[in-house]
This record gives structure tokens, C-alpha cells and sequence, in this order.
């Protein structure tokens, strides 16, 4: 498709660039197309490889590549290359930072179509970012939530969910929706980050914009195994407890992603209750239909079963997921007044009353049943 979009491009341009009109610019046209020039043919095949992401690495991009490639490992922490690179340049292409690469002084430099298409995609996503920010303001549009893991899952008792469109009461996920979808979650961010200070000044915008590029990126899946190691390895160095716990985390999405997608998929569309998921063996068991019920669900701080809502036509194939608000009028206030809940330690003191006391870590059953005790239920059992 981009291939012919591209061909009649250049058809329309050559015959217009020579003077045709009417039938004889028709004519002329059909010619082309039907046998484009060699310089027209390879300029729509670049095209379609631009549109489907598919277009070659920078220098830059290749020696990763081949890094990766001479090193077979590395393929866990980045399965995928190409495609991600090229969905961030596209995405980059449309903001205003664009200005300040070379390949867009080239195409200014070169003028005619190349100059007023690249004026164009500037125009086009800053107008998207800018609509998008607004709609940020107001909440109908949301980006990656606050940075306190406790007060993100807070807004979730709501039916709050990150990089989604509010539409009445539901909210739809854009983050798989690339790269128009990136356009969107960077204005946001940037809203939501620039928001939290009274007077942003151009330090504090460029930071949030900054932060708001790697929020991005690091909530792609493409990008999740690469984002999780760094995360555990930069742990290491300030917190090692805290590395434990990431790094801990970083092998068991591992071990999870060896369960194809589509199982998965299955798995979602069967069970949609989430699980609790304390091992890498837990993990694989989660994503495997029929395998999960011996796991204990993953509740909310109310003891409540979290469930995942769907999406958009048939949910073991949609890349849009939906959350409805709760509207509960507690969690709405406990959401306003900005205070964040966090769950129940599943590491306890022994009540000993000696100092130094030792710790002990609950088993899952019993995790599951301290959350509902916490949470005010299950007290007659």
C-alpha cells in the first residue's frame, strides 16, 4: 500500500513538474506507473519501507545490530530492533525536535515536495501534540500517572488506567498504538510531569520532556525486557535490597515470555482475573490456560480480585484495553486528596517484644488470606 501511495506521488509530481493537464496529464501518469523510471521505483520502495518501519539502521542502529548479532543472548533483553528504532525516528520526525536534526536540514536544503513534506509532519504532530495537551489538562487524556508506585495503583481503584483516552466513563489504552499513539503519550507526559510544579520554568519543561521521552519508551512491551534490566543494574549500585527485588522481577517476565503470546492471549480471554505471581515457575504457570487456577488471585488493597476489563472487539486480539470508573464515591475522595494506599507487607515481625525480632515471610495462602484481614473481610472464616 505505501509502495503505490508513493508511486502515484511521484507520478502525480512528474507530470505536473512537466506541464501536463487533463488527459495528457493522465496519460503521462499511467505511464509512469505502469513503468516507473528507476529513481521513482526505488524512492516508493524506500516509501514503503518508511511506512511499515521497515527501513535500514543508521550507523549507529547497525552496530547494535550486529553487537546483538554476534551475541545471542542479547536477544532476551532486546528481541526486537529494527521496527522499535524506526517507530521512534517516525515519531520523532512529527515533534519540534526535529528541527535540530541533520536529515531535516537536507530536506529543507533540497525544497520542492521533500521540503514541504517535512514542514508537514512538523505541523501535523505538534498540532496532535499540542490538542493532546490540552486534553491532558483536563483528564480526558492520560499519560504514564504519578511516579509513586502506591499512588498509581490508588488511581487504579478507580478504573484510572495509563496512556488512555477517557470517553465517557471508560478509559481506552493508546499505548499500543504507534506511532501516533507515542505522539499522543509524550504530550501527556509532559503535561502530567510540567503540571506537578506551581511555575515550570524552561529547565523544569525540558526535563519533564526529557523524562517524559523515557517514561515512553520504557512502557512499550518491545522495550519492557530492556527497560527492567537496566532498572536492576542501576538499583545495584544505590539500593542492593531494591536490586534483589527488580532483578527478581526481571527474571520472572522473562521466564513468562517464554509462553507464546498467543497462549497467553488465551489464557486472558479464559481467565481474566489476575494472579499473584511469586516465582518464575508462577509466572509461566499464569500465562498458560488451566495452569493458573492453582495460583492465588492478585487482590487490590480493598481484598477486591483485580480483573482485567478487555477491549475493543475481540480481546485476545484487540491492542486496545479498556477500564470503566468505579465511581465510588471513597476511592474518588482518597484520589483527590492525593493519598496513596499501599498493601500489606507479606514480610512480618515475629510479636515477640524482643529487639531485633525476626522477620518472616508469609507463605501465599497466607498473603492472600492477610490482605482480605487487612481489607476487613473474610473475618468470619
Amino acid at each position: 500500500v505505501g509502495y503505490r501511495m508513493e508511486l502515484n506521488a511521484q507520478a502525480f509530481r512528474q507530470a505536473y513538474s512537466e506541464g501536463l493537464t487533463g488527459d495528457a496529464a493522465g496519460k503521462r501518469m499511467a505511464e509512469i506507473i505502469n513503468n516507473p523510471p528507476e529513481n521513482i521505483r526505488l524512492s516508493a520502495i524506500d516509501a514503503s519501507r518508511y511506512q511499515t518501519f521497515t527501513n535500514e539502521l543508521g550507523p549507529r542502529g547497525k552496530s547494535v545490530e550486529n553487537f546483538r548479532r554476534k551475541n545471542p543472548e542479547m536477544r532476551i533483553i532486546i528481541p526486537f530492533l529494527r521496527t522499535p528504532t524506526n517507530i521512534f525516528k517516525y515519531t520523532f520526525d512529527r515533534t519540534p525536535l526535529k528541527i535540530f536534526r541533520q536529515t531535516y536540514k537536507d530536506e529543507i536544503k533540497a525544497g520542492g515536495a521533500r521540503a514541504q513534506l517535512a514542514r508537514a509532519k512538523i505541523a501535523t504532530g505538534s498540532l496532535m501534540m499540542a490538542v493532546s495537551a490540552d486534553l491532558a489538562m483536563s483528564g480526558q487524556i492520560t499519560g504514564a500517572g504519578p511516579v509513586n508506585r502506591d499512588m498509581k495503583n490508588t488511581l487504579r481503584l478507580d478504573g484510572w488506567q495509563p496512556y488512555s483516552i477517557l470517553i465517557g466513563d471508560t478509559y481506552y489504552s493508546y499505548s499500543r498504538l504507534d506511532p501516533t499513539g507515542a505522539l499522543l503519550g509524550l504530550a501527556a507526559d509532559v503535561t502530567e510531569i510540567a503540571g506537578q510544579v506551581d511555575e515550570a520554568t524552561s529547565n523544569e519543561i525540558i526535563t519533564a520532556a526529557a523524562i517524559s521521552v523515557a517514561q515512553n519508551l520504557a512502557s512499550k512491551t518491545y522495550l519492557a525486557n530492556l527497560a527492567e534490566f537496566f532498572d536492576a543494574f542501576k538499583n545495584a549500585s544505590t539500593d542492593p535490597q531494591a536490586n534483589q527485588y527488580t532483578f527478581a522481577n526481571f527474571l520472572k517476565r522473562l521466564a513468562g515470555s517464554a509462553v507464546p503470546a498467543g497462549v497467553a492471549a488465551i489464557e486472558r480471554e479464559v481467565s481474566p482475573e489476575l494472579n499473584y505471581v511469586n516465582s518464575m515457575i508462577d509466572n509461566v504457570k499464569s500465562r498458560i490456560p488451566g495452569f493458573s487456577k492453582d495460583l492465588p488471585p492478585r487482590r487490590n488493597v480493598f481484598g477486591e480480585v483485580i480483573v482485567l476489563q478487555g477491549g475493543i472487539g475481540p480481546d485476545i486480539m484487540s491492542p486496545i484495553y479498556t477500564s470503566r470508573k468505579k465511581k465510588d464515591a471513597v476511592v474518588e475522595e482518597i484520589v483527590r486528596n492525593k493519598v496513596p494506599l499501599t498493601m500489606v507487607p507479606k514480610v512480618i515481625s515475629e510479636s515477640t517484644g524482643v529487639p531485633g525480632r525476626a522477620q518472616v515471610e508469609l507463605t501465599d495462602e497466607q498473603y492472600d488470606r492477610f490482605i482480605l484481614l487487612a481489607a476487613g473481610k473474610g473475618l468470619d472464616g
